[in-house]
């Protein structure tokens, strides 16, 4: 009796061990994943973008007028990530056509691309992101496709062979199929341009009886539902709608394992996890959304048996909630991504003064916006209206909620995303379900967060333009501890110094400006020697690929549109003033390095070979001033050099005008020559005859004085430019101008026609503190569908988007 009292306490002290193993085993496993993800929202802080523009379609010389919002990618509200957003123009060769550098102020930000009139006719992509996204690899960046017309054009079309086959994929819920378990199935059918097709199909053994039927239900995609065995050979016939017919394999079936399906009823998820083994399991069961952990449930799940539970729909934000089925190691099984839909957006509505329009009549519109219980909004959005025909904008096109909350979360295309968010449309969170069955999840994946897998930082976020270089000596080695200095010429004269790194690099960093300015950088090595020393800048700035066989948006009817009703009239109504420039020398805003950098190169190289006048060093006295146009006063005839303040001097030949002033081969600022020390100077060439300055054309006009640096003790008399000073014009900040709309009630009548596409642009539409704006617009000639579509999202991260449609007759 003793005995068995001894076996019952050590049985039961062993089985509380193996309790207390397993329950400190899912604590660290939980533990992990809750910790990962704060470090992933917080110190990672991925970012997305979207680009709000007038239209999809242009003719090749309009103006592209777009905003750009910046949201953090766990949240939506504004990034303090990153203020500076990038904007490029690609053809399909993923050629650059232009690119903006665009300042982002909480999260917002504005723009506009020239597109050029030589432009051939093509599809285009507009691609936003920023350089802090190049450290993720399954963070988007904004790609969106444009259409661009030339008038001489016949038009294209990009197109697949008609030999490739169709594409048709089984996606079973949760990911696996397993024996016994009855299991819903999604598919989806793509044609060779990636566009889903109609299709229909059955399901029949290995003995060739028909099992089940399917049919397409949205976009190529459906579902059906089975209860597999590994012993049989399923093949799916498959009817396409181009007439074509396949068998495709059926995926495999596991004898053994588990499932997971969800169903979504009115408030809750019903959620079921199954098994076909002989022993039950404990199982961790997570949810995530915006890479918080929000829910977490232990699960024994019995032998060959169902384990159901309900969940509130309460305890998730609006979007998507990846849901994983994991072994107590961590181990993934299945996984499952739902969308929740609370209708927490802004509501956001245009009205229209009336709903019929003559050409040339003033329309006013009112925007109002509201939160879920009514209260209003005070907040800033973009407002396009354009033709509805010319503008190629159709109703389930990508808009900001649909980009941000659908397709920016998962892998592959998707046609027509805001179809997902239309109300109108009565089945659009079915399908939905079905798509969220057929896509994979983007950001960070489970196995990434139980591996510790994070991302190596190798673009860091930018607060300001930044230039950075290398010095490097003639065989390829840094010049470690180097000095490197830049000259500018602003409001005042500007010196900055800085020392190299272990490779050679240099960075000069905390500059706002506009346009692009013109900077001189020289280098030397530690001990202030110039020669076997080669300066050059570095752009290290993150730049997008484009994926693969993108599947085209704009559709059959836009090309068919006739040419004669195309003719841009933006010469007629681009009345726009651009915002003025300026260079500003800002604090230094980052503690770290920046990398970044965009800059034109210039050779050096002289292009003459005859000089009227040389000077040697020895020749010139010493300059009291510092600059060494002073000491060339007398020394030349014809030259004569005028004081123009404290230490500044400018020069002029024969009274011709100020010459062309060459720094070792390269064109350079008058003001650029009081940087350069006089006892660098190997030499001084003067260029007068007109013989002598024809090759350097109108910019020699009025003669040119050409200075060459010292390049060592062993420098001949005829030596060649040094590699060690460079002269550079730095992009900044691209200018953005304003958007110039027609008033035909005033004295501002034209008699030309008036056949714009986009009839008003405005990125900063701001709601009062009753949450409503109002802005007016005049028609233009062409009787028409008028488009208007406002879209924004707020501090807090809810997205805003409105549409409609008005006549001109």
């Amino acid at each position: 009796m003793m005995i068995r009292n001894i076996k019952i306490v050590l049985i039961s002290a062993l089985a509380f061990l193996v309790l207390a193993a397993l329950a400190f085993s899912q604590r660290t496993i939980l533990e992990k994943v809750a910790t990962n993800l704060s470090v992933w929202k917080t110190n990672f802080a991925p970012e997305k973008v979207y680009l709000h523009h007038d239209k999809s379609y242009y003719m090749a010389g309009e103006i592209i007028w777009l905003k750009g919002y910046l949201v953090h990618a766990s949240n939506l509200k504004p990034s303090s990530k990153s203020r500076i957003l990038y904007v490029d123009l690609v053809n399909e060769k993923q050629e650059l056509i232009k690119k903006l550098r665009l300042e982002v102020d909480q999260g917002k930000t504005r723009g506009d691309i020239s597109l050029p009139e030589e432009l051939a006719e093509g599809r285009y992509y507009l691609l936003g992101y920023t350089n802090w996204m190049g450290n993720f690899d399954e963070t988007p960046y904004f790609r969106k496709e444009i259409y661009v017309w030339q008038a001489d054009s016949e038009g294209s079309e990009t197109q697949k062979e008609k030999n490739t086959p169709p594409d048709f994929q089984f996606f079973p819920e949760g990911g696996n199929l397993v024996t016994g378990i009855p299991r819903k199935i999604a598919f989806k059918a793509t044609n060779p341009d990636g566009k889903g097709m109609e299709v229909s199909g059955e399901i029949l053994d290995d003995s060739g009886t028909k099992i089940t039927e399917f049919k397409s239900r949205h976009d190529g995609m459906g579902s059906f539902e089975i209860t597999p065995s590994a012993s049989e050979e399923y093949v799916a016939r498959v009817n396409f709608s181009n007439d074509l017919t396949q068998n495709i394999p059926f995926p495999e079936v596991a004898e053994k394992g588990y499932t997971l399906s969800i169903v979504h009823l009115e408030n809750k998820l019903r959620i079921t996890t199954s098994s076909n083994l002989e022993e039950p399991e404990n199982l961790l069961l997570t949810g995530i959304a915006r890479d918080e952990l929000l829910y977490n449930a232990s699960i024994m799940i019995p032998a060959a048996g169902d384990t159901v539970m309900e969940i509130p729909k309460s305890a998730f934000p609006t979007g998507i909630v990846r849901f994983t089925l994991a072994k107590e190691s961590g181990e993934p099984l299945n996984e499952r991504l739902v969308f929740i839909d609370h209708d927490d957006q802004v509501k956001l509505s245009i009205q229209p003064n009336q709903t019929q329009f003559s050409s040339r009549e003033q329309v006013e519109l009112e925007i109002v916006a509201k939160d879920q219980a009514g209260n209003p909004v005070t907040e800033e959005f973009s407002l396009a209206v354009t033709d509805d025909q010319m503008a190629g904008i159709y109703k389930d096109e990508m808009d900001i909620q649909s980009y941000l909350m659908l397709a920016s979360e998962v892998k592959g295309h998707i046609a027509s995303p805001g179809y997902y968010f239309d109300k109108e449309n009565e089945d659009r969170h079915e399908v939905l379900d079905l798509l969220l069955m057929t896509q994979g999840w983007r950001g960070f994946t489970w196995e990434k967060m139980i591996a510790d897998d994070f991302p190596d930082i190798t673009h860091s976020p930018e607060f300001s333009i930044n230039i950075n270089g290398y010095l490097k000596k003639d065989n390829g080695d840094p010049v470690v501890k180097g000095d490197a200095i830049l000259f500018l010429k602003d409001k005042y004269e500007t010196f900055i110094a800085t020392e190299t790194d272990e490779n050679g690099r240099f960075a000069f960093e905390g500059f706002h400006f506009r346009d692009s300015i013109d900077i001189l950088i020289q280098g030397a090595d530690a001990r202030g020697r110039k020669n076997n020393v080669n300066l050059s800048l570095s752009d290290e700035t993150f730049a997008p690929s484009l994926p693969e066989n993108i599947p085209p948006y704009w559709n059959k009817e836009m090309r068919e549109i006739p040419r004669e009703k195309l003719t841009p009239t933006q010469p007629l109504f681009q009345g726009i003033s651009s915002e003025p420039g300026g260079l500003e020398l800002g604090e230094v805003l980052l503690e770290e390095v920046v990398v970044e950098g965009s800059a034109e190169i210039s050779t050096t190289r002289s292009l003459h070979s005859n000089a009227d006048v040389v000077i040697e060093p020895n020749q010139l006295p010493v300059a009291p001033s510092g600059n060494i146009l002073e000491v060339l006063q007398g020394r030349v005839a014809g030259l004569r050099v005028i004081p123009g303040g404290p230490n500044q001097f400018r020069a002029v030949i024969r009274g011709q005008g100020s010459p062309l002033y060459l720094l070792d081969g390269i064109p350079v600022d008058e003001s650029m020559l009081q940087s350069i020390n006089q006892f660098d100077i190997s030499r001084i060439e003067i260029l007068k005859s007109p013989g002598n300055v024809g090759i350097y054309g109108g910019r020699g006009a009025g003669g040119v004085i050409a200075l060459y640096t010292r390049r060592g003790p062993d420098e001949t008399e005829m030596q060649e430019p040094g590699d060690h000073i460079q002269v550079y014009r730095i992009g900044g900040f691209s200018k953005s101008r304003q958007f110039y709309s027609p008033k035909y009630g005033e004295s501002q009548e034209v008699d030309r026609p008036d056949r714009r596409s986009t009839l008003y642009w405005n990125p900063s539409v701001r709601t009062d503190e009753q949450g409503k704006a109002t802005v007016s617009f005049y028609t233009a000639d062409k009787s028409s569908l008028y488009r208007i579509v406002a879209e924004g999202i707020t501090d807090k991260g809810a997205t805003a988007h409105a549409a409609l449609n008005i006549e001109v007759y």
